[in-house]
């Protein structure tokens, strides 16, 4: 069999693979328009829209900006004690291709662009910089999992879930923990490494583990007390410019100027919107946004204004960024979308 012929059956797996994710995504965006739009009075969304105060969306927009450069100069903490040269409006170009294309395309592909484009321009491991990507996740998972314990006395759950509070807290709780686990447990990792390779040929087992060593060598900057202070430091940062950004709008629709709502709002799109769902999070950002702000009794209409504008500056934002970012890189959309699916 050709090269060509043998290299051809991949390439076609990854297209259908792709088309697959967008043509469920789009279903699934569908269903939550028609969802968010069954119970909504489009002249009520109209009024809000058209009575939100410019001033603080321009703010929520520039906020919406700032948590990319905050995620960025975290991501460099992570690179210690391994020496990078690219400045931070760099690496935040980085970052918000990754996003955009999380974005924009079902699946988690942004990750392995990102490491992708990094390892390239950065001039190391691709599978070093997919770890420091591992642990930028997960240490939002612990962030997240904290905040959602820290925020449930506080809301009205309904009754369902109401009943099952305890439950849910021991669930984040054991997540919280298990993560950091997971986040300095390098030597325990190499152990089970190393046991499960011996199942693979010598040679395969010697490549993979290669690239697995490479890939925890991502986690070493928490290693040290110094670098993992300052990641911990700008986590900390770009958790509260997130929160700012869902407070702004708050303020833009005239909506109770209230920390716990926007701690919420954030909370739920971070859970919900890292799971691969439609093209562009269209539908279900707003349908999340909605939800939520009904749960402090704020109008299904005035909920979903809501979330257009914060979907407008937060996706929005970001993707003319990346596109930007792309341009000038000489790169397009499917181009990277396919030195994703063929990462190695």
């Amino acid at each position: 069999m050709s090269a060509d012929a043998s290299g051809g059956e991949p390439r076609r797996s990854r297209r259908l693979l792709f088309q697959l994710q967008v043509w469920l995504g789009l279903a699934l965006g569908i269903a939550a328009l028609v969802l968010t739009a069954r119970s909504i009075d489009f002249r009520q969304l109209g009024e809000a829209l058209r009575s939100a105060r410019w001033a603080y969306i321009a703010l929520t927009l520039a906020f919406s900006l700032l948590s990319p450069v905050a995620k960025a100069q975290r991501w460099r903490c992570l690179f210690r004690p391994r020496p990078v040269s690219a400045g931070v409006g760099r690496l935040a170009d980085l970052v918000v291709i990754g996003q955009a294309i999380n974005f924009l395309i079902p699946g988690r592909w942004g990750e392995l662009a990102r490491a992708y484009l990094a390892g390239d321009e950065l001039g190391l491991s691709k599978w070093f910089v997919l770890g420091t990507l591992a642990a930028e996740k997960l240490i939002d998972l612990v962030v997240l999992a904290l905040l959602v314990v820290a925020l449930l006395p506080f809301v009205v759950l309904p009754a369902a879930l109401a009943s099952r509070v305890g439950v849910v807290i021991l669930t984040a709780l054991a997540v919280a923990a298990g993560t950091l686990a997971l986040l300095g447990g390098r030597a325990l990792w190499l152990r089970l490494v190393d046991w499960g390779l011996r199942l693979l040929p010598e040679a395969m087992a010697v490549r993979w583990r290669a690239r697995i060593v490479a890939g925890l060598d991502g986690l070493s900057a928490l290693g040290s007390r110094r670098a993992a202070l300052a990641v911990w430091g700008w986590t900390a940062l770009f958790w509260v410019v997130a929160w700012t950004t869902s407070f702004w709008l708050l303020l833009a629709f005239d909506l109770p100027a209230s920390p716990l709502i926007a701690l919420l709002v954030l909370a739920v799109l971070q859970g919900g919107v890292a799971v691969p769902s439609t093209p562009g999070k269209i539908g279900v950002f707003q349908l999340l946004c909605m939800v939520t702000l009904a749960v402090f009794g704020i109008a299904e209409p005035v909920g979903l204004a809501y979330g257009v504008v914060l979907h407008m500056a937060v996706v929005g934002g970001v993707t003319v960024w990346a596109a930007l970012a792309l341009w000038r890189r000489s790169w397009n959309w499917r181009r990277l979308a396919e030195a994703s699916a063929a990462w190695r």
